[in-house]
């Protein structure tokens, strides 16, 4: 198990969520976002927009299983990089 603490640098809104959750769900190992109080799946669409994540936010993100070096690194990407239009 990796947890790490992340600084959003963007946005989500509807599609780079969707692109978030879409790249998340192709890493093997479970994810979890932490705001707060509020734990999600990163792999599930409605959890992660629940967050309301904006630019600046910090969150911790656990990932857990076997492929959990390269998938936080992944996840590392996506929150340092928006979708392309």
């Amino acid at each position: 198990m990796i947890s790490k603490e992340v600084i959003f640098t963007y946005d989500f809104h509807a599609i780079s969520t969707a692109y978030f959750v879409n790249e998340a769900s192709k890493i093997q190992s479970s994810i979890t976002i932490v705001i707060g109080n509020k734990k999600v799946n990163a792999k599930t669409i409605l959890g992660v927009m629940s967050l309301e994540i904006i630019k600046g936010d910090k969150a911790h993100i656990i990932v857990d299983g076997i492929d959990e070096v390269e998938g936080m690194d992944k996840i590392k990407y996506l929150v340092n990089t928006p979708p392309s239009n």
